[in-house]
């Protein structure tokens, strides 16, 4: 191949190229001042990357949650079958985790109960999977509810009964309405025998509230079972009954008898003396007084010795010996 032939005006120009790059190369110090602006904003690079990558993080959070709240909202009309059923059985799971008020949760369990048969009434030919676990879910809670509510009313939340029972009779309509698949009657007979238990716990339970013995203290799926047998009222439980009085202690002892000793009163026309008589006093017996009470004896007369008839002097009154304390020294009088 033949190389190229310039001309001697193509060389010059080529030449002044040539010179002209070389004025223009930046000097050291330029170099230097570049090549650490480079540095710096490599180092810088990092930070940069999580801020973006926490930016991305935050919008893709609100997404969720948007798309999540218009889920919900969505899902509130869905029925067995629709996409979205599951949201709106999770959203109802999630509202009772969150609700630790018994009788609220209790109401709250009612309320699903009765969105089970309103999604029944809703779906148009439903096949017979999808009304036999719709109608399974249904008798779960209302079982669930009634167990909350029936505990509350015997310890005397009494509006709990008549919620059920209100609750009950609305839901028995609802089941009357239903046109079952052929293989769901059964169930639906058993859904309906279901809501005449609740109704007939509800009532047997409000009219043993003035009872003495409201339940058995045993539960069964419906909550508090009711007892049977006569409806009586303690007698310690009407207002101004006496107290019971405790039977007398048998084995108390019986408190030892007090003698009180007389001494002679002198010479009688006789020329004897009267004798030191010891007199017993009657033991007081635990019927006549409780253990937390104090007796006091009754006062005691002491006998005198008999009188014989005298014109003289008057017989002087006897005296009370008392015995004495310590052996070998003389005993008291009073008198």
């Amino acid at each position: 191949m033949d190389e190229p032939r310039w001309t001697a005006r193509e060389l010059e120009v080529i030449s002044e190229l040539r010179a002209l790059g070389r004025d223009v190369d930046p000097d050291p110090a330029t170099t230097a001042r570049i090549r650490a602006d480079i540095e710096r904003k490599l180092e810088h690079e990092p930070d940069r990357r999580r801020r973006a990558l926490a930016t991305v993080l935050a919008a893709a959070a609100a997404l969720i949650v948007v798309a999540g709240g218009v889920g919900l909202l969505l899902s509130r009309g869905s029925l067995p079958g629709d996409p979205l059923y599951g949201v709106k059985r999770a959203s109802e799971s999630a509202e009772l985790q969150f609700t630790f008020d018994d009788a609220a949760r209790g109401a709250k369990h009612l309320r699903f109960a009765a969105n089970r048969l309103d999604e029944l009434s809703e779906m148009r030919s439903p096949d017979t999977t999808a009304f036999l676990t719709t109608l399974s879910a249904f008798a779960v809670e209302a079982r669930s509810g009634t167990a909350q509510l029936t505990p509350l009313g015997v310890r005397g939340d009494a509006a709990a009964f008549t919620t059920l029972r209100t609750w009950a009779h609305e839901q028995r309509a609802k089941l009357v309405a239903l046109a079952p698949p052929s293989g769901a009657r059964d169930e639906l007979e058993r859904a309906r025998a279901l809501l005449n238990r609740i109704d007939q716990r509800a009532l047997a339970l409000t009219e043993r509230l003035s009872c003495y013995r409201i339940t058995t203290g045993s539960y069964d799926d419906l909550g508090a079972v009711p007892a049977a047998g006569e409806c009586s009222v303690a007698q310690d439980a009407l207002f101004g009954a006496p107290a019971p009085v405790p039977p007398p202690l048998a084995d108390s002892p019986s408190p030892e008898p007090v003698e009180i000793m007389t001494a002679p009163a002198g010479p009688t026309s006789s020329g004897s003396t009267a004798p030191v008589v010891p007199l017993p006093t009657a033991p007081v017996t635990s019927s006549e007084a409780t253990p937390t009470e104090t007796v006091w004896q009754p006062p005691i007369s002491a006998p005198t010795s008999p009188r014989t008839p005298s014109t003289s002097t008057p017989t002087p009154q006897p005296l009370i010996s008392i015995p004495p304390l310590v052996p070998g020294l003389p005993g008291l009088g009073i008198g």
